[in-house]
Protein backbone atom coordinates (compact mmCIF):
# COMPACT_ATOMS: atom_id res chain seq x y z
CA UNK A 1 0.00 0.00 0.00
CA UNK A 2 1.10 3.17 -1.08
CA UNK A 3 1.95 6.43 1.32
CA UNK A 4 -0.81 8.49 -0.68
CA UNK A 5 -2.62 10.70 1.56
CA UNK A 6 -6.49 10.19 1.58
CA UNK A 7 -7.65 13.42 2.10
CA UNK A 8 -8.85 14.65 -0.96
CA UNK A 9 -11.92 12.02 -0.48
CA UNK A 10 -14.92 13.66 0.93
CA UNK A 11 -15.68 13.31 4.24
CA UNK A 12 -18.77 11.53 5.02
CA UNK A 13 -20.93 10.39 8.49
CA UNK A 14 -21.81 7.11 8.95
CA UNK A 15 -19.35 4.71 7.46
CA UNK A 16 -18.14 1.63 8.54
CA UNK A 17 -15.51 -0.62 7.55
CA UNK A 18 -15.60 -4.56 8.15
CA UNK A 19 -12.39 -6.47 8.34
CA UNK A 20 -11.12 -9.51 9.83
CA UNK A 21 -7.40 -9.99 9.15
CA UNK A 22 -4.64 -7.86 10.82
CA UNK A 23 -3.43 -6.46 7.21
CA UNK A 24 -7.05 -5.77 6.56
CA UNK A 25 -7.04 -3.62 10.28
CA UNK A 26 -4.16 -1.80 8.57
CA UNK A 27 -5.98 -0.55 5.55
CA UNK A 28 -9.04 0.09 7.62
CA UNK A 29 -7.49 2.50 9.88
CA UNK A 30 -5.77 4.36 7.20
CA UNK A 31 -9.10 4.68 5.38
CA UNK A 32 -11.12 5.55 8.50
CA UNK A 33 -8.59 8.37 9.45
CA UNK A 34 -9.29 10.48 6.35
CA UNK A 35 -13.82 9.63 6.00
CA UNK A 36 -14.84 9.23 9.57
CA UNK A 37 -15.79 5.82 9.57
CA UNK A 38 -15.85 3.03 12.39
CA UNK A 39 -13.99 0.12 12.44
CA UNK A 40 -15.25 -3.25 13.21
CA UNK A 41 -12.56 -5.94 13.59
CA UNK A 42 -13.64 -9.50 14.04
CA UNK A 43 -17.28 -8.35 15.50
CA UNK A 44 -19.01 -11.10 16.13
CA UNK A 45 -21.59 -8.58 16.31
CA UNK A 46 -21.34 -7.49 13.16
CA UNK A 47 -24.35 -9.47 11.37
CA UNK A 48 -26.91 -7.70 14.54
CA UNK A 49 -25.06 -4.30 13.81
CA UNK A 50 -25.75 -4.33 9.70
CA UNK A 51 -29.45 -5.41 10.51
CA UNK A 52 -30.00 -2.63 13.03
CA UNK A 53 -28.12 0.59 10.96
CA UNK A 54 -28.96 -0.86 7.31
CA UNK A 55 -31.45 2.19 6.79
CA UNK A 56 -28.96 5.14 8.00
CA UNK A 57 -25.42 3.65 7.34
CA UNK A 58 -23.95 5.53 4.22
CA UNK A 59 -21.17 3.36 3.21
CA UNK A 60 -20.10 -0.25 3.96
CA UNK A 61 -16.59 -1.00 3.53
CA UNK A 62 -15.38 -4.61 3.90
CA UNK A 63 -11.73 -5.66 3.54
CA UNK A 64 -12.32 -9.09 2.90
CA UNK A 65 -13.39 -11.96 0.50
CA UNK A 66 -16.25 -10.67 -1.84
CA UNK A 67 -18.33 -14.02 -0.67
CA UNK A 68 -18.01 -12.56 2.93
CA UNK A 69 -19.54 -9.08 2.02
CA UNK A 70 -21.84 -11.14 -0.14
CA UNK A 71 -23.12 -13.42 2.34
CA UNK A 72 -23.59 -10.52 5.17
CA UNK A 73 -25.50 -8.13 3.17
CA UNK A 74 -27.41 -10.19 0.87
CA UNK A 75 -30.87 -10.22 3.15
CA UNK A 76 -30.76 -7.01 3.56
CA UNK A 77 -30.25 -5.24 -0.03
CA UNK A 78 -33.77 -3.57 -1.04
CA UNK A 79 -32.94 -0.86 -3.87
CA UNK A 80 -30.36 1.05 -5.18
CA UNK A 81 -32.24 4.10 -4.07
CA UNK A 82 -32.20 3.40 -0.29
CA UNK A 83 -28.95 0.86 0.19
CA UNK A 84 -25.93 2.31 1.33
CA UNK A 85 -22.95 2.11 -0.73
CA UNK A 86 -20.91 -1.14 -0.31
CA UNK A 87 -17.36 -1.99 -1.59
CA UNK A 88 -14.88 -4.84 -1.07
CA UNK A 89 -11.24 -4.14 -0.86
CA UNK A 90 -9.02 -7.05 -0.62
CA UNK A 91 -6.39 -6.80 2.42
CA UNK A 92 -3.44 -6.64 0.22
CA UNK A 93 -4.96 -3.39 -0.99
CA UNK A 94 -4.41 -4.39 -5.01
CA UNK A 95 -8.39 -3.55 -5.93
CA UNK A 96 -11.04 -1.78 -4.63
CA UNK A 97 -14.76 -3.41 -5.90
CA UNK A 98 -17.67 -0.72 -6.07
CA UNK A 99 -20.47 -3.53 -5.21
CA UNK A 100 -23.63 -2.03 -4.27
CA UNK A 101 -25.25 1.23 -5.16
CA UNK A 102 -22.40 2.59 -7.42
CA UNK A 103 -24.17 5.50 -8.97
CA UNK A 104 -26.69 6.54 -6.37
CA UNK A 105 -25.17 5.62 -3.09
CA UNK A 106 -21.79 6.40 -4.38
CA UNK A 107 -19.74 3.79 -4.19
CA UNK A 108 -18.23 4.15 -7.25
CA UNK A 109 -16.64 7.63 -6.78
CA UNK A 110 -15.74 6.43 -3.34
CA UNK A 111 -14.07 3.05 -5.17
CA UNK A 112 -11.63 5.41 -7.23
CA UNK A 113 -10.92 7.97 -4.67
CA UNK A 114 -10.13 5.16 -2.56
CA UNK A 115 -7.88 3.17 -5.22
CA UNK A 116 -5.90 6.09 -5.75
CA UNK A 117 -5.31 6.96 -2.59
CA UNK A 118 -3.93 3.13 -1.37
CA UNK A 119 -2.11 2.51 -4.69
CA UNK A 120 -5.08 -0.01 -5.81
CA UNK A 121 -7.09 -0.99 -9.16
CA UNK A 122 -10.57 0.55 -9.02
CA UNK A 123 -13.50 -2.03 -9.96
CA UNK A 124 -16.57 -0.87 -11.73
CA UNK A 125 -18.94 -2.59 -13.33
CA UNK A 126 -21.42 -0.27 -14.04
CA UNK A 127 -22.52 -0.52 -17.45
CA UNK A 128 -22.39 3.53 -18.22
CA UNK A 129 -19.35 3.54 -16.68
CA UNK A 130 -17.71 1.21 -18.95
CA UNK A 131 -18.76 2.51 -21.85
CA UNK A 132 -17.98 5.69 -20.95
CA UNK A 133 -21.51 7.30 -20.83
CA UNK A 134 -22.54 9.60 -17.99
CA UNK A 135 -24.60 8.38 -15.55
CA UNK A 136 -28.04 9.38 -16.28
CA UNK A 137 -29.16 9.30 -12.86
CA UNK A 138 -26.06 10.93 -11.60
CA UNK A 139 -27.17 14.01 -13.78
CA UNK A 140 -30.41 14.42 -13.28
CA UNK A 141 -29.57 14.70 -9.08
CA UNK A 142 -26.44 16.82 -9.98
CA UNK A 143 -28.44 19.05 -12.10
CA UNK A 144 -31.44 19.12 -9.96
CA UNK A 145 -34.14 17.34 -11.69
CA UNK A 146 -36.71 14.99 -10.48
CA UNK A 147 -38.07 12.60 -12.83
CA UNK A 148 -41.74 10.81 -13.10
CA UNK A 149 -40.65 7.19 -11.67
CA UNK A 150 -37.52 5.08 -10.86
CA UNK A 151 -39.48 2.59 -13.53
CA UNK A 152 -39.23 4.70 -16.22
CA UNK A 153 -35.39 5.96 -15.28
CA UNK A 154 -34.55 2.63 -15.54
CA UNK A 155 -36.07 1.90 -19.14
CA UNK A 156 -34.50 5.39 -20.17
CA UNK A 157 -31.02 4.23 -18.76
CA UNK A 158 -31.43 0.75 -20.57
CA UNK A 159 -32.04 2.59 -23.75
CA UNK A 160 -29.13 4.90 -23.68
CA UNK A 161 -26.96 2.17 -22.38
CA UNK A 162 -27.96 0.25 -25.59
CA UNK A 163 -27.81 3.35 -27.74
CA UNK A 164 -31.50 3.53 -28.99
CA UNK A 165 -32.83 6.43 -30.55
CA UNK A 166 -34.23 8.72 -28.13
CA UNK A 167 -37.01 11.87 -28.75
CA UNK A 168 -36.12 14.80 -26.57
CA UNK A 169 -38.13 17.20 -25.81
CA UNK A 170 -36.58 19.35 -22.43
CA UNK A 171 -35.23 23.01 -22.82
CA UNK A 172 -32.91 22.73 -19.46
CA UNK A 173 -31.61 19.76 -20.15
CA UNK A 174 -27.82 19.40 -21.44
CA UNK A 175 -27.49 15.84 -21.14
CA UNK A 176 -24.97 14.62 -23.29
CA UNK A 177 -26.16 11.48 -25.79
CA UNK A 178 -25.73 11.11 -29.29
CA UNK A 179 -28.49 9.52 -30.09
CA UNK A 180 -31.19 12.10 -29.28
CA UNK A 181 -33.78 13.15 -32.06
CA UNK A 182 -36.31 15.89 -32.55
CA UNK A 183 -38.70 13.49 -34.26
CA UNK A 184 -40.78 11.65 -32.48
CA UNK A 185 -41.43 9.11 -35.11
CA UNK A 186 -38.02 7.60 -35.18
CA UNK A 187 -37.67 6.65 -31.71
CA UNK A 188 -39.41 4.46 -29.23
CA UNK A 189 -38.02 6.21 -26.04
CA UNK A 190 -38.93 9.87 -24.81
CA UNK A 191 -37.77 12.12 -22.56
CA UNK A 192 -39.67 14.99 -21.93
CA UNK A 193 -39.31 18.24 -19.45
CA UNK A 194 -42.36 18.99 -17.89
CA UNK A 195 -43.13 21.15 -14.20
CA UNK A 196 -46.86 20.72 -14.58
CA UNK A 197 -49.22 19.80 -11.60
CA UNK A 198 -50.47 16.68 -13.54
CA UNK A 199 -48.27 14.28 -15.61
CA UNK A 200 -49.86 11.66 -17.30
CA UNK A 201 -47.17 7.86 -17.42
CA UNK A 202 -46.69 6.64 -20.89
CA UNK A 203 -44.84 3.75 -21.72
CA UNK A 204 -40.96 4.02 -22.39
CA UNK A 205 -41.18 7.82 -21.33
CA UNK A 206 -39.46 10.14 -18.66
CA UNK A 207 -40.85 13.09 -17.37
CA UNK A 208 -38.08 15.20 -16.26
CA UNK A 209 -39.37 17.87 -13.66
CA UNK A 210 -36.60 20.63 -12.64
CA UNK A 211 -36.33 21.92 -8.84
CA UNK A 212 -37.15 25.43 -9.78
CA UNK A 213 -39.17 26.84 -7.80
CA UNK A 214 -38.70 28.19 -3.76
CA UNK A 215 -41.84 28.27 -1.32
CA UNK A 216 -42.41 30.35 1.67
CA UNK A 217 -44.61 29.39 4.41
CA UNK A 218 -45.99 30.63 7.45
CA UNK A 219 -48.49 29.01 9.57
CA UNK A 220 -50.06 29.15 12.62
CA UNK A 221 -48.40 27.01 15.81
CA UNK A 222 -49.93 23.83 15.95
CA UNK A 223 -51.49 23.35 12.37
CA UNK A 224 -52.32 19.75 11.30
CA UNK A 225 -50.22 18.50 9.02
CA UNK A 226 -53.31 16.97 6.71
CA UNK A 227 -54.27 20.81 6.53
CA UNK A 228 -51.24 21.94 5.45
CA UNK A 229 -50.54 19.39 3.57
CA UNK A 230 -54.10 20.06 1.61
CA UNK A 231 -53.89 23.40 1.29
CA UNK A 232 -49.80 23.16 -0.31
CA UNK A 233 -51.35 20.64 -3.03
CA UNK A 234 -54.23 22.92 -3.46
CA UNK A 235 -51.84 25.76 -4.34
CA UNK A 236 -49.84 23.70 -6.48
CA UNK A 237 -52.54 22.47 -8.32
CA UNK A 238 -53.85 26.43 -9.09
CA UNK A 239 -50.08 27.32 -10.40
CA UNK A 240 -49.99 24.16 -12.18
CA UNK A 241 -46.38 22.93 -10.33
CA UNK A 242 -46.04 19.85 -10.25
CA UNK A 243 -45.14 18.90 -6.05
CA UNK A 244 -41.58 17.62 -7.31
CA UNK A 245 -40.75 20.71 -9.04
CA UNK A 246 -40.57 22.10 -5.39
CA UNK A 247 -36.38 22.94 -4.29
CA UNK A 248 -36.47 24.07 -1.03
CA UNK A 249 -38.98 25.83 1.57
CA UNK A 250 -38.30 28.88 3.74
CA UNK A 251 -40.01 30.01 6.85
CA UNK A 252 -38.99 31.59 10.51
CA UNK A 253 -37.14 30.16 13.06
CA UNK A 254 -38.98 30.19 15.73
CA UNK A 255 -41.32 28.16 13.37
CA UNK A 256 -38.26 25.02 13.51
CA UNK A 257 -39.81 22.70 16.19
CA UNK A 258 -43.31 23.00 14.19
CA UNK A 259 -43.71 19.26 13.13
CA UNK A 260 -46.34 19.62 10.52
CA UNK A 261 -43.97 21.86 8.23
CA UNK A 262 -40.90 19.75 9.28
CA UNK A 263 -43.13 16.52 8.46
CA UNK A 264 -44.24 18.30 5.30
CA UNK A 265 -40.34 18.42 3.99
CA UNK A 266 -39.69 14.94 4.94
CA UNK A 267 -42.27 13.73 3.17
CA UNK A 268 -41.30 15.29 0.10
CA UNK A 269 -37.19 15.09 0.37
CA UNK A 270 -36.72 19.02 0.34
CA UNK A 271 -34.47 21.20 2.20
CA UNK A 272 -36.02 23.60 4.72
CA UNK A 273 -34.37 26.61 5.56
CA UNK A 274 -35.24 28.87 8.43
CA UNK A 275 -34.45 32.79 8.45
CA UNK A 276 -34.66 34.95 11.99
CA UNK A 277 -36.50 37.96 11.58
CA UNK A 278 -33.78 40.54 11.12
CA UNK A 279 -33.19 38.78 8.02
CA UNK A 280 -36.85 38.50 7.07
CA UNK A 281 -36.92 42.19 7.68
CA UNK A 282 -34.43 43.26 5.47
CA UNK A 283 -36.44 42.03 2.34
CA UNK A 284 -37.96 43.94 0.16
CA UNK A 285 -42.01 43.15 0.19
CA UNK A 286 -45.09 43.83 -1.48
CA UNK A 287 -47.06 44.31 2.00
CA UNK A 288 -45.79 44.78 5.43
CA UNK A 289 -48.03 43.30 8.15
CA UNK A 290 -48.06 44.67 11.74
CA UNK A 291 -50.51 41.80 13.24
CA UNK A 292 -47.46 38.90 11.37
CA UNK A 293 -44.66 41.57 13.73
CA UNK A 294 -46.87 41.36 16.70
CA UNK A 295 -46.80 37.25 16.73
CA UNK A 296 -43.28 36.68 14.88
CA UNK A 297 -41.11 39.63 14.99
CA UNK A 298 -41.02 39.99 10.87
CA UNK A 299 -43.69 42.01 9.23
CA UNK A 300 -43.66 39.31 6.63
CA UNK A 301 -42.74 35.26 6.67
CA UNK A 302 -43.82 33.41 3.30
CA UNK A 303 -43.05 36.26 0.43
CA UNK A 304 -40.04 37.47 2.24
CA UNK A 305 -38.69 33.80 2.87
CA UNK A 306 -39.47 32.78 -0.88
CA UNK A 307 -37.48 35.93 -1.69
CA UNK A 308 -34.17 34.96 0.41
CA UNK A 309 -34.08 32.06 -1.45
CA UNK A 310 -33.50 33.00 -4.34
CA UNK A 311 -35.62 33.59 -7.74
CA UNK A 312 -38.36 35.38 -9.28
CA UNK A 313 -41.20 36.03 -7.07
CA UNK A 314 -44.26 34.41 -9.03
CA UNK A 315 -46.61 33.94 -6.28
CA UNK A 316 -47.13 37.25 -3.41
CA UNK A 317 -48.99 35.59 -1.25
CA UNK A 318 -52.17 33.02 -0.56
CA UNK A 319 -53.99 32.15 2.17
CA UNK A 320 -55.37 29.09 2.54
CA UNK A 321 -56.75 27.81 5.79
CA UNK A 322 -54.29 30.50 7.55
CA UNK A 323 -51.53 28.84 6.10
CA UNK A 324 -49.62 31.70 3.92
CA UNK A 325 -47.46 30.48 0.84
CA UNK A 326 -45.22 32.50 -1.62
CA UNK A 327 -43.53 31.03 -4.38
CA UNK A 328 -40.02 31.94 -6.08
CA UNK A 329 -39.06 31.13 -9.73
CA UNK A 330 -34.90 30.50 -10.51
CA UNK A 331 -34.52 31.69 -14.02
Amino acid sequence: MTQASLLSIEKRMNKIIITYTEAGLAIAKTIAASIDAEIFYKDKNIDKVLEKEWSSIETIIFISATGIAVRKIAHLIKDKYTDPAVLVIDDKAKHVISLLSGHIGGANELAIDIAKAIGAEPVITTASDNRGIEALDIYLRDNDFAYNSREALTIIMGAIVNNKKIYLDADEFKFKYDNFTNDKSEADYTIIQDEGYMINDEENTLYIIKKKYNMGIGLRRGTDFAVLEKAFQEILKVMDINPKAIKRFGSIDIKKDEEALLELCKKYDRELIFYTADELNKVDVSEKSDFVKKITGAYSVSEAAAKLLGGKIILTKKIIDSITFSITEEI
